[in-house]
């Protein structure tokens, strides 16, 4: 069975966005089990925004 996990960021703060990625990967067992010390890792967010009093979604610019 595949896993998903979905953390919502209120903004683009950079402490908000790293607390709601570290949220995020606690529902996988933490960014440990996956990178291990010395690792290149890339992160993609889908950033969203909301048009039209939220009836649509738009990716971020």
């Amino acid at each position: 069975m595949t896993k998903v996990a979905v953390v919502k960021a209120d903004s683009y703060d950079p402490q908000i966005v790293g607390q709601a990625v570290t949220d995020l990967l606690a529902h996988f067992g933490g960014l440990d089990k996956f990178i291990n010390q010395g690792d290149r890792v890339l992160l993609k967010p889908n950033m969203l925004e909301g048009v039209d009093k939220g009836l649509s979604v738009t990716t971020h610019p």
